[in-house]
């Protein structure tokens, strides 16, 4: 059999001298992890990813995983039913992750408030009244299609690793078309997907369990990860984080509680939430604040088209509208203490627990309707880019030269995310004036 380059080192060096040189680049040893570097790839990754969880996840895996080698490479998208099946946001849960596995809670803590602190922020200027920036000039416009068509790009490229990982048996076939049907034909609450894999799951391993068949679990990768967080002392650390948020709770109880329960309610991203939203804060029978629709829909398309995770931008708006900044900063930190709590206990007993038919049945179950919700978010993204939003769904022409271009040069090339996001903004402002290309609706409705 001839020699396969991509296995064959000696001979990739000899037939493609770039290959050879990046092959060398790879093998150099990691970075060392620092919690101020934590902070501010986190802090960077949420101040100009712009869309929520998937995108932040995808960008995130491609930053700590191949670029800075802190983390296996795909780590995060691996651990999706993870984040899926406990509460809280998933750009929330995935900081969790990778600063418990790093650092342990302070860690934690650390990459969970720089993923928080930019939509905060923005956020937080937008509700004080500071909607001075043009929304509707054509360059603004432009570069944030040129945004979104990038992540359009990414989070494909994202879906691409996770398929190949995951899509294997009739049973995630089957999954995937039943889940991603439900939710673009029938409107589904991706929750109820997530939990009904979890069901499955569960059903499926344990009959097998109690009739013997089930077989040991692999030890691979992931039941060395989750090892590494057996070993992490957190007990001291959540003492300490359960003080600080009774702190935060007794400024404003009743907000804290509010935005807490909705973090318990938070499965499958934050776009989950928008019917509880609405329960809570629209209308005239609402049992906070009584907004006009008008001016909920105006808000859902702030927290799409600003960066950070979008349930933290609605937080942050809404707590605001209900007390002010202190408002706004109760709401941030109640939305994210519950899961904090939950999804550290849950990395420690994973490991313990491994072996146990009812939590493998949970991930076996889980993982294809990970996938559904990818390819969901995936659609989303491309409507709110590469077309246009109208009934008739006509493609933008530069919207898909861009998506295209950049999932390409991630998946492809191993393009930096950042970089991407910034020239694609960069070209979808100044280019359509240059050469006459028309928009078209930027921004559908919600």
């Amino acid at each position: 059999m001839p020699d396969d380059p991509a296995t064959n080192p000696a001979r990739a060096s000899a037939t493609n001298p770039a290959r050879a040189s990046a092959t060398a680049s790879a093998e150099e040893p990691p970075r060392k992890p620092t919690l101020a570097r934590l902070f501010w790839e986190y802090l960077r990754i949420a101040a100009f990813v712009v869309g929520g969880g998937y995108a932040i996840i995808a960008v995130a895996d491609e930053t700590f995983g191949r670029r800075l080698r802190w983390l296996r490479e795909g780590e995060l998208v691996d651990r999706l039913p993870v984040f899926q099946m406990i509460p809280g946001l998933i750009a929330g849960n995935s900081a969790i992750y990778v600063g418990l596995r790093l650092f342990g809670l302070a860690g934690a803590a650390t990459a969970l408030a720089a993923v928080a602190l930019p939509s905060f922020c923005i956020i937080l200027a937008i509700a004080r009244g500071y909607a001075w920036l043009p929304m509707d000039a054509a360059w603004l416009q432009g570069a944030f299609l040129g945004l979104r068509s990038a992540l359009t790009g990414v989070v494909a490229s994202t879906l691409v690793a996770s398929w190949r990982r995951t899509m294997r048996g009739a049973y995630a076939w089957v999954a995937l078309a039943l889940g991603v049907a439900a939710m673009e034909g029938f409107g589904a609450n991706p929750a109820h997907v997530l939990v009904a894999g979890m069901l499955f799951g569960i059903a499926w391993t344990c009959a097998r369990a109690a009739r013997g068949a089930l077989p040991p679990p692999a030890e691979d990768a992931a039941a060395a990860e989750d090892a590494v967080f057996a070993e992490r002392p957190v007990r001291r650390g959540l003492l300490l984080a359960a003080l600080a948020c009774a702190a935060v709770a007794a400024c404003s109880p009743a907000v804290f509680a509010t935005f807490a329960k909705f973090g318990l309610l938070c499965f499958g991203g934050g776009n989950v939430l928008v019917p509880v939203y609405i329960r809570e804060f629209v209308g005239p029978g609402a049992p906070h604040l009584r907004l006009p629709a008008e001016d909920f829909g105006n808000l859902l398309a702030i927290t799409q088209m600003t960066p950070g995770p979008i349930s933290v931008n609605a937080a942050t708006f809404f707590g605001y509208r209900m007390e002010g900044a202190l408002g706004s900063f109760v709401a941030t930190v109640g939305l994210l203490a519950p899961s904090l709590l939950l999804l550290t206990l849950a990395l420690r007993s994973l490991a313990r627990w491994r072996r146990n038919p009812v939590v493998r049945g949970l991930l076996w179950g889980v993982a294809p309707a990970t996938v559904a919700l990818m390819v969901v978010a995936t659609l989303v993204f491309a409507r709110m880019s590469v077309f246009d939003g109208t009934v008739s769904l006509r493609i933008r022409p530069l919207a898909l030269l861009l998506a295209s271009g950049a999932g390409w040069a991630l998946h492809a090339r191993k393009a930096h995310v950042t970089t991407l996001i910034l020239v694609c903004a960069a070209v979808g402002m100044l280019l359509p004036r240059a050469i006459g290309w028309s928009l078209g609706p930027p921004f559908p409705n919600p």
